[in-house]
């Protein structure tokens, strides 16, 4: 229980239960009954909203992340997932007796709505090319490595998925990635690995200082 020993620590980790999930999951859905919290040991999970055949993706959930399954969206793990969980009378229980746990789990529930409300900034207020740009310039600051003549990023998410996570399409995502290659912004340097060639033109990109010819017509703000 590596990735939230501190709460373990805390004396709260016993009221856990330990699942160990395929990818593919469904850990919960909208009305669903079961009212559980739960903390993300390893694997990746998704968040997202869906009606009618469309899918919204809301947030990614990593090591050391909390939820809870009573939020009206789904959740799913995207890989192999180990989680522990509780009732969330039973957790609410515990955190009052541990106090200094709440210090803890408040940190992280504050890094979850950070990213959230990150997603409705830029479904509301920037458009497809920026979000991308927006999306990629987060990528190299948290976990990019400088390499040959750029910064490295390893990505991943599928097009698909940042698609997903961006409320446009697939095939915007990967015209507009190719379009950049070509302008010598970033590389390719395996199949979900890009190098950004110029951060500074990125970011103008972010904050759409720079005009870009591919993506400006599909949507303005919301899920496309």
């Amino acid at each position: 229980m590596t990735a939230f020993a501190p709460l373990a620590e805390l004396s709260i980790g016993d009221a856990f239960t330990r699942r160990d999930l395929p990818a593919g999951f469904l850990v919960a859905t909208p009305g669903a009954a079961r009212d559980r919290v739960f903390l993300v040991e390893s694997g990746r999970l998704r968040i997202y909203l869906a009606r009618e055949g469309r899918a919204q993706t809301l947030i990614y959930l990593e090591p050391g992340d909390i939820y809870a399954t009573h939020t009206p969206t789904y959740i799913e793990t995207v890989a192999p997932t180990v989680l522990h969980e509780v009732a969330t009378s039973d957790f609410a229980r515990r955190m009052c007796d541990s106090p200094a746990a709440v210090g803890r789990v408040v940190r992280v529930l504050g890094r979850l709505l950070e990213r959230t409300v990150t997603l409705v900034e830029d479904l509301a207020l920037h458009d497809v090319p920026s979000r991308l740009a927006r999306f990629l310039v987060r990528l190299a600051e948290r976990r990019g490595k400088a390499g040959d003549g750029g910064i490295r990023i390893a990505l991943d998410l599928g097009t698909e998925d940042i698609a997903s996570l961006l409320g446009t399409t697939r095939q915007t995502v990967s015209t507009l990635l190719n379009q950049w290659v070509r302008e010598g912004l970033i590389r390719r340097d395996g199949r979900r690995v890009l190098t950004v060639l110029s951060v500074a033109r990125l970011r103008q990109l972010a904050e759409g200082e720079v005009p870009a010819t591919v993506g400006r017509p599909t949507d303005r703000a919301g899920p496309g």
